[in-house]
């Protein structure tokens, strides 16, 4: 079916966040038969000038993780080890020098304005103030919020407790965390322990506190195989039963990758991956001057004995080619790794013109994207079908099964990356208020008149 608008944030689909970015390129801007863009309007939130905000017809600025509210959550990916639980949050260090809001407010807002459950108090009037608000009087379920420390109108209770006005105060005087030890007796075999569970119930991890038994053999599963098998009220379409039938094992079981079912893999003999660094992740949103002090430039690692048979020396420049196409880079010996893995840094490579870098940045002119060549669809099947580069169960991605080969550069190919791709101009400057002029508007007025 058609759409009228994309809106993304978090999330810079025109460069490190997708898999084959030109053909994701290519998408933004794709028009029909008729001349009418796939995608009429794109709305995009940033607090950068990344690759994806020319590809917007609005902008909506962002702040950086230094300006706002952030809440590193037990709901959600928290700090917390195998000797007891922990959350965290940011808070704002400096004052935003230009007229922006966090995003997550804005997201708040725009929840209110549209009258939407749970944004919205009994009289139609907006639930929360702002996303701090949010985080301190958010209740996932009774008494279970965003954060499980200083909980309680005293902040003396943990995991469960009414909403305390003051919480965020008290992470703000601990650092930023909170964190609790579990009792000596309740740091092993945490599914069948006692203690553990009456604890784990007390913090709202499980409704009751019973054993956790490991099912080896999934009966949902099943029926998902028994449905591809003709049995039951619900049957799956007809075309995709093998399919269903094959990977919906109650059983666990390992696969070949896709990618490796159609890849020679003695032509593409080497894993790669591929990972966002630790220190931009946890500074997400952000290009700052000490983050490129620490990595403006990206290095594909390779096992030194892989690097010898391939007649490679420390630094070479390398063409990395896969089924999907080739990127070049430069490499790095090392022995902490797999001989048959290659990896490398996500997101430091960038778009010339991108970001604020001058021309001659290291991260556009020497560090590069592996993205460019890992598909997102498998290879088409006897029928011609294809599905998503992702796990037929779980839909994750499937970053991490490309097979590639490294080939040493030419002399002359030496130096710097490819593919590079046309540079983007500088944005305008804006005006007092973002939101009276948007860049992605003008770069689509621009685009429209130079239509043939």
């Amino acid at each position: 079916y058609r759409i009228d608008t994309l809106f993304m944030y978090m999330s810079n689909m025109a460069w490190n966040s997708s898999m084959n970015t030109v053909e994701t390129m290519a998408m933004l801007t794709d028009m029909d038969a008729s001349g009418e863009y796939r995608i009429p309007f794109i709305i995009y939130s940033d607090a950068y000038y990344s690759e994806t905000v020319p590809f917007a017809d609005l902008v909506l600025p962002d702040t950086t993780y230094l300006e706002r509210h952030d809440c590193i959550s037990l709901l959600d990916r928290p700090i917390s080890h195998a000797d007891g639980p922990g959350d965290a949050i940011r808070h704002p260090v400096v004052e935003p020098d230009r007229d922006v809001r966090a995003f997550q407010t804005v997201l708040i807002e725009l929840g209110a304005r549209l009258g939407l459950p749970g944004f919205v108090a009994d009289d139609g009037s907006a639930k929360y103030r702002d996303y701090a608000d949010y985080i301190v009087n958010h209740e996932r379920r009774p008494g279970i919020g965003p954060l499980a420390g200083w909980r309680g109108k005293d902040g003396i209770l943990i995991g469960k407790g009414d909403a305390n006005p003051d919480q965020l105060q008290r992470y703000i005087d601990n650092g930023g965390f909170w964190h609790h030890d579990f009792a000596d007796d309740q740091r092993y075999y945490k599914m069948a322990n006692r203690s553990y569970l009456e604890f784990a119930e007390t913090m709202g991890f499980i409704p009751k506190a019973e054993p956790i038994v490991f099912q080896l053999y999934s009966e949902p599963m099943q029926r998902f195989r028994l449905a591809a098998r003709g049995h039951g009220r619900v049957l799956p379409p007809e075309a995709e039963r093998s399919r269903i039938e094959t990977y919906m094992d109650p059983l666990p079981f390992w696969y070949t990758p896709f990618e490796e079912t159609v890849v020679d893999v003695e032509k593409y003999p080497l894993h790669a991956l591929t990972q966002r660094p630790m220190h931009m992740y946890h500074s997400w949103g952000s290009q700052n001057a000490w983050l490129r002090q620490i990595t403006s430039q990206n290095r594909l690692f390779v096992h030194s004995q892989t690097a010898a048979g391939l007649g490679l020396a420390d630094d070479d420049w390398v063409w990395i080619e896969s089924i999907n196409g080739r990127v070049k880079g430069q490499i790095k010996l090392v022995d902490g790794v797999n001989a048959d893995t290659v990896w490398t840094w996500n997101a430091i490579g960038k778009r010339r013109g991108s970001w604020g870098l001058k021309d001659d940045a290291a991260e556009s002119n020497r560090g590069f994207l592996l993205n460019h060549i890992i598909g997102d669809q498998t290879s088409a099947d006897a029928n011609g079908k294809r599905y998503s580069n992702s796990d037929p169960i779980t839909g994750q991605a499937a970053w991490f099964d490309l097979r590639v080969r490294i080939v040493k550069c030419a002399a002359e190919e030496a130096g710097f990356t490819e593919p590079q791709f046309e540079r983007f101009r500088q944005p305008p400057h804006f005006k007092p208020s973002p939101y009276k002029l948007s860049f992605g508007a003008e770069f689509r007025r621009a685009r429209e008149a130079s239509r043939p």
